[in-house]
């Protein structure tokens, strides 16, 4: 080494650069190891908000409020989006909430107030909510304006307005927090408008708490509407229910049948379940067109009468005249029935048929009053053949017959003959009153 000069020996040199070069390896393939890590670090994030959220215009990902924001994540083209009234409002949170506080202050004062004044800060009250959730849209703010402006609504009495807030409010937040709230609104909506039957003709342009005409089918679609949109809520089977006595008042048996067919079924921990027994039965034999159409309802009325007298037997014994007469309704209907036929088959002079309809009379419905005319036309019968003789019979002597097998056994004359009765009498009774008979018969 020279005087006054510092200098490394090639050496020394290369083995510094080796280390150093070694040092840059290291540190690159680090560096490319936590550049792949943060990588998919970013793909996991991405992934996960393109699941639970959407990226606004601002390119900030944020999470969905409502079904609107679904759309807006194919949306319609930027251009589109800045036409004024067609694409939506940039989103301003700090209005939306200044705009949503001078809502509620409406509605405070609204509330204080009587008379006109009332509903026209209702009313304004009502817009005001609607202008802030449009500041804001797919977010909870917007949810709850929503829900503000339908009360609003609500009480300044527009109703369809309201109702109308109601499902705009369910279509766009099908998962609200305000969902019994609502029913109760609607069902409250429902309850009013069935108390005015009016005609479809009768049109209605003075009064803001009725639909424009109809008053009383908009009831029902509300109600029934309601539980379409939530079958299992709270007050399910109450909207049952009041649809079934509404038909049970306008007299439409069949329908207020159904309904209460649905309740019974639908709704078996219901408190209505003994009062949609009690008139389904009343509604069921209403129902009832006579003889010579269908026994459902009697069948339905009686299956009803028997479930209610076992599972509500308290409630049962206070209404237990009404109940009787019921029953004591049934029994004659399907009695009546039973006479019906065999009148029937004793006219086309098929008295075995007769017999038989008759028998059933004579056991299960003798304490009506188609037993003693049921008599009357078993003595019709008498001597009479089973089956009536075809027309013409003697003729069909003269010409061959091309059954070759004659019957083994010759039907009797008559059902009702001596011989048959005894006959049949025989058959059916037990082996010890056979043998008791012949004993006494061998005494004689």
């Amino acid at each position: 080494m020279q005087h006054g000069t510092n200098y490394i020996p090639l050496s020394e040199f290369a083995s510094r650069w080796h280390w150093v070069a070694l040092a840059g390896l290291l540190n690159t393939a680090v560096g490319c190891a936590s550049l792949d890590l943060f990588k998919k670090d970013d793909e996991y994030e991405r992934a996960r908000n393109k699941i639970e959220g959407y990226e606004d215009r601002e390119g900030n990902w944020i999470r969905p409020e409502g079904s609107r924001a679904d759309r807006q994540k194919s949306g319609m083209p930027d251009f589109l989006q800045k036409i004024p009234g067609l694409g939506d409002r940039a989103v301003n949170k700090d209005l939306a909430r200044s705009k949503y506080r001078e809502a509620d202050e409406l509605f405070r004062q609204a509330s204080d107030a009587e008379g006109s004044k009332r509903r026209d800060l209702f009313r304004k009250a009502a817009k005001k909510y609607d202008d802030s959730g449009k500041d804001w849209v797919s977010s909870a703010l917007q949810q709850d304006a929503m829900f503000m402006e339908a009360e609003s609504h609500f009480f300044a009495e527009d109703y369809p307005k309201a109702e109308n807030d109601y499902i705009q409010l369910l279509k766009e937040y099908p998962r609200t927090r305000w969902q019994d709230k609502i029913d109760k609104r609607r069902m409250e909506i429902g309850d009013y408008w069935l108390q005015f039957p009016d005609k479809f003709y009768n049109v209605n342009f003075t009064d803001s708490k009725k639909p424009w005409n109809d008053t009383q089918a908009h009831g029902k679609r509300v109600l029934e509407k309601m539980l379409l949109d939530s079958p299992t809520s709270r007050l399910a089977d109450d909207v049952t229910m009041e649809i079934a006595n509404t038909e049970f008042k306008r007299e439409n048996w069949n329908e207020a049948v159904d309904r209460y067919r649905d309740l019974i079924t639908v709704y078996p921990d219901s408190p209505h379940q003994f009062d949609a027994h009690f008139l389904g039965v009343k509604a069921a034999l209403m129902s009832y067109q006579g003889p010579q159409y269908s026994a459902e309802p009697l069948e339905q009325a009686d299956t009803w009468l028997k479930r209610m007298l076992r599972q509500f037997p308290e409630k049962s014994q206070n209404e237990r005249e009404k109940i009787s007469e019921a029953a004591a309704e049934v029994k004659y209907r399907k009695a009546e029935r039973l006479f019906d036929q065999a009148q029937y088959r004793v006219n086309k002079q098929e008295y075995a048929a007769a017999k038989i309809y008759s028998d059933q009379i004579l056991d299960d419905f003798e304490d009506t009053p188609f037993a003693d005319r049921v008599r009357d036309l078993v003595a019709k019968g008498e001597g009479k053949p089973s089956v009536p003789t075809p027309y013409l019979y003697g003729i069909t002597k003269v010409f061959p017959s091309r059954d070759r097998v004659s019957p083994l056994v010759k039907p009797p004359d008559s059902p009702f003959s001596n011989e048959s009765v005894l006959a049949r009498r025989e058959e059916t009774s037990s082996p010890i009153a056979r043998t008791a008979d012949s004993s006494n018969s061998d005494k004689r």
